[in-house]
């Protein structure tokens, strides 16, 4: 009964994700090429292109390496928590292997 519950939500955010991440894509091509609904007033102020290109990019680059440092973090821990020497991770040892 979970597992059915657990695979509908499943697939309805495999359908969703890809509507969603266009519906953004779109937002920021737009945002990019300065059609915004100021354009249907006239020309009231311009985009630069290049500059809010840059800026997304720039955003994109902070984000990336935000993830990146967390990535590693994980990856430095999980090597330092579990390595072979620590002795938290070895097996419980019998009596009999004690005497």
């Amino acid at each position: 009964m979970m597992a059915s519950y657990l695979i509908n939500w499943r697939a309805v955010i495999f359908a969703m994700l890809p509507i969603v991440a266009i519906a953004i894509f779109t937002l920021t091509i737009a945002v990019a090429y300065g059609q915004t609904t100021a354009v249907a007033n006239g020309p009231q102020n311009y985009v630069l292109r290049r500059v809010e290109i840059w800026a997304l990019f720039y955003r994109g680059m902070v984000a990336a390496f935000i993830i990146g440092a967390v990535v590693q973090g994980a990856t430095v821990y999980c090597a330092w928590r579990f390595r072979e020497s620590n002795r938290k991770t070895w097996p419980p040892r019998k009596a009999e292997d004690l005497k």
